[in-house]
């Protein structure tokens, strides 16, 4: 009579066992990174449609009116009038109903507050103070912070997002531009191409706060007077006025380094494919054209 001996692993195969259940760890990993940076996309790419969505809502209640990119009245020149205040999509200015600042000095920084979002024109159109804030963005702050009293406001952001400076405007109120383009877009039948007209953009503005509406200079090739949100992996994505969305491809690196090392109004000469293809979504039939290459 036979016995049958057990025999067990031997060590070159429990390192073989050992490797692949590495290698599938490491897949999973890898796999389900690339899932929540997809799910992170396609929520910021939601926002930008509740957003442009919201414009085209807000047009429609009043007498095709559009939303302004302003966060704030113009500190010089001709001042904001109630109308265009009125408009502001977000009121990053003065105080609340019950006597608060809408905007916070946090350690030498302008802080926006919940109240900014709440009490711009564009809010009862959102409803939501999320959409103000990219899954991408990591600057973004704990939104039940920023509030009047709490004494730890934080240095953070509340919000990720600007509108296209060239919509909801008259022309003499289109700055940083060496030529003003006197062309009114206050409502929306001032707009030749809605649905090829940028409305919203993902902004990282390196003074911490969006301050008002977002442009490239249309007259002095390759300037950015701000740059886009770089948080998606060579993609910008936006909304157009017809709240419909759609993504921008960024060429190369050369946009971001030179985020990285200025401000605002910088020419970026090696980011010139990008700036052809930001400059012909901000008033096309009026700047450039959808056909530029």
């Amino acid at each position: 009579m036979s016995i049958k001996t057990r025999r067990g692993f031997t060590l070159i195969e429990l390192l073989v066992v050992i490797a692949i259940l590495a290698i599938l760890v490491g897949l999973v990993v890898v796999v389900a990174s690339a899932m929540m940076k997809q799910a992170k996309s396609t929520k910021d790419m939601g926002n930008h449609r509740t957003i442009g969505s919201a414009t085209w809502s807000f047009a429609a209640d009043n007498k095709g009116m559009l939303l302004h990119p302003r966060t704030e009245p113009t500190g010089s020149g001709t001042p904001s009038t109630q109308e265009q205040i009125d408009r502001f999509w977000v009121a990053a200015h003065g105080d609340d109903i019950d006597g608060n600042a809408r905007v916070e000095t946090v350690e030498g920084k302008q802080v926006e507050l919940l109240t900014a979002l709440k009490d711009g024109a564009a809010y009862q159109y959102i409803g939501d103070v999320t959409v103000y804030q990219s899954p991408l963005d990591p600057t973004i702050g704990q939104i039940d912070q920023f509030v009047s009293g709490n004494t730890n406001i934080p240095t953070s952001r509340i919000r990720s997002y600007s509108l296209n400076a060239f919509v909801g405007v008259e022309g003499d109120e289109i700055v940083d531009v060496s030529t003003p383009l006197l062309v009114s877009t206050l409502t929306l039948s001032q707009v030749p191409q809605p649905s090829n007209t940028m409305c919203s953009i993902g902004e990282q503005d390196k003074d911490g706060r969006n301050l008002n509406g977002w442009l490239v200079n249309p007259t002095t090739a390759n300037n950015f007077v701000d740059f886009p949100a770089f948080w998606d992996e060579g993609k910008v994505n936006v909304s157009y006025i017809d709240g419909s969305t759609g993504s921008i491809k960024l060429e190369s690196d050369a946009l971001e380094a030179a985020w990285e090392s200025n401000g605002h109004n910088v020419t970026v000469d090696a980011g010139s494919m990008e700036y052809k293809q930001f400059k012909k979504i901000m008033l096309p039939g009026v700047i450039g054209s959808i056909l530029d290459q």
